[in-house]
């Protein structure tokens, strides 16, 4: 239906100056580095759904889209002009559909088209460019063409299939449909409406044979066809996040163009994501504890909150999980207030409280403001004050983040692109939740991959267990504070890259070269694509830089 595809298109328009003009500073920060880590697309679907709408409170919609293929042209290798995503025009980028296989194991599946953004380069034309890799899985490599910064080479972002502008997206609007419902609904009732929706969405997305085919394995080859359709016969790669799983099995697969990889927080495709998952929220916090407890700033900010009876972010975070799991509180947030675009009585439960610290650990800018969330959870400021000055309260921060992040994915194909891949691949490897975790761990963790699986009925299919092996040179990158691609898993990788550096950025958390707020990470990235094969100077990420706590406003 026309109405679903403009409904998306205003949202997608509205979404930065909603945040702007309703969050402080604070939250706009964590909102901006949160959802762009968590992965938006830039497209509607891309032909209009027909839909009936069945009845009931929390009933779903039945949604059916044409087959992708029937209105895909071409032959393997053609490269298609495409309009670039509107709030993306008249930025100087050029955007593609490559038409590859569907399934490059049997022809008569057809075709379909990969989107890509060529961000041209600013120096010279004969440097090398820069396959781009966008995380996930399911993060639209597209997204961040307006976010990384110009470079003297040319940019290739190529999208996953199912998000960016291709010629199949895998959005659910099932779930978008839910997202009200599911954000003020109690845990147990919230599971059941996303279940259902995930089912239903499953469901409807099997019929087109591009579904099928979302897998890290057509992901690398998707990547090897785009530049070779454009002509590059040496090139380069970066991948950040899962952008670093489809960028190993590139280096796998190891096309003769390919000249060098950067890996901006390894993520291996043998990756026990349970586990990682439990083990990267108690590190961290027990890291950012030993900063915190040096710092009379964070110091200051847990005492004030606690009268000094619990000194450390890991004592006070298990105390208000197991607080608003018995007592959650209701936040309303207007109808201009979110990317909804509607009133919401979001529930604050403990778990709630738990997801939104854990995104904020992802970088290290966001994670600075735990201390200050937990104070204001703890021992809410003065209302008068907060009505005063349009403060956003610690309750809100929490429920715009959790809102927000689902929003932005929601509007996207990402969770059915997440489900494709990790279900398939990366469940396999899930060991479900650790027996012995905190209570932090445990809220993120929550029942696990494979209950998260569970509606979408995906059959397993994991990568070769074998690590990639390459004789290129590759540059792999690490934060020390990283909840969920730690420093390890590049050290594992470079056990079979005899040609690699690794570099751990000491204050830094996940995702460090393509936010571009790193100077020293960023010279060393400039200097290995340069020349990939010489020897990096890279004392400077080695330099203890204090983190800078910060204070909810009160």
């Amino acid at each position: 239906m026309q109405q679903d595809a403009e409904f998306v298109s205003e949202v997608k328009n509205k979404s930065s100056e909603v945040v702007n003009k309703t969050l402080t500073a604070v939250a706009a920060l964590v909102v901006t580095a949160v959802v762009a880590v968590a992965c938006s697309s830039t497209s509607s679907p891309p032909s209009p759904p027909t839909h009936t709408e069945v009845g009931g409170a929390y009933d779903l919609v039945e949604i059916s889209y044409p087959d992708s293929s029937e209105h895909v042209s071409g032959e393997p290798g053609d490269v298609v002009e495409q309009d670039c995503p509107v709030h993306m025009a008249g930025a100087g980028l050029r955007c593609i559909w490559v038409i590859v296989p569907i399934d490059r194991a049997d022809p008569a599946a057809g075709i379909t088209g990969v989107s890509a953004i060529i961000r041209p380069g600013t120096g010279d034309e004969s440097l090398q460019p820069l396959a781009v890799l966008q995380g996930g899985p399911g993060g639209a490599s597209s997204d961040l063409a307006l976010v990384l910064a110009s470079r003297p080479y040319a940019q290739v972002l190529i999208d996953q299939r199912g998000v960016g502008f291709g010629s199949f997206n895998s959005w659910c609007p099932e779930l978008l449909r839910s997202l009200v419902a599911m954000v003020e609904a109690t845990s147990e009732r919230a599971e059941a409406i996303a279940s259902g929706a995930a089912g239903q969405c499953s469901h409807r997305l099997k019929e087109d044979p591009v579904f099928a085919s979302i897998t890290t394995a057509a992901h690398a080859a998707d990547v090897i066809d785009v530049m070779a359709a454009l002509g590059h016969d040496r090139w380069l790669l970066y991948g950040v996040s899962y952008g670093t799983t489809i960028g190993l099995e590139v280096l796998r697969d190891a096309p003769a163009g390919l000249a060098g990889a950067v890996l901006d927080g390894v993520y291996p495709a043998n990756l026990d994501v349970d586990g990682a998952i439990a083990e990267g929220a108690e590190r961290v916090v027990r890291e950012l504890d030993i900063e915190c407890s040096g710092d009379p700033v964070c110091s200051a900010i847990l005492a004030d909150a606690t009268d000094g009876q619990i000194a450390t972010m890991a004592g006070l975070l298990a105390k208000l999980i197991y607080r608003f799991n018995a007592d959650p509180v209701v936040v309303n947030l207007a109808g201009d207030e979110t990317t909804m675009m509607e009133p919401i009585d979001a529930l604050i439960n403990g778990d709630a409280v738990a997801g939104a610290v854990f995104q904020m650990l992802y970088n290290e800018f966001t994670a600075t403001l735990v201390p200050g969330l937990l104070a204001g959870l703890e021992r809410p400021p003065d209302p008068d004050r907060v009505e005063e000055f349009d403060l956003v309260t610690a309750p809100k921060l929490v429920a715009l983040i959790g809102v927000e992040s689902a929003s932005t994915q929601f509007h996207s194909g990402a969770p059915s692109t997440f489900a494709s891949v990790a279900c398939a691949e990366q469940l396999p490897h899930a060991s479900g939740p650790p027996a012995a975790m905190t209570a932090f761990a445990a809220a993120v963790v929550g029942e696990g991959l494979s209950k998260q699986c569970e509606p979408w009925g995906i059959a397993a299919s994991p990568l070769p267990s074998e690590p990639v092996q390459s004789d290129l040179p590759v540059l792999l990158i690490s934060g020390w504070f990283d909840p969920i691609t730690p420093p390890r898993l590049a050290e594992q990788a470079a056990e079979h890259l005899p040609n690699s550096t690794r570099i751990v950025s000491r204050t830094r958390g996940h995702g460090i070269w393509a936010w571009g707020y790193d100077s020293c990470v960023d010279r060393i990235v400039a200097d290995f694509l340069v020349e990939p094969g010489a020897e990096l100077d890279a004392a400077c990420a080695l330099e203890d830089r204090p983190l800078r706590w910060q204070p909810l406003p009160a």
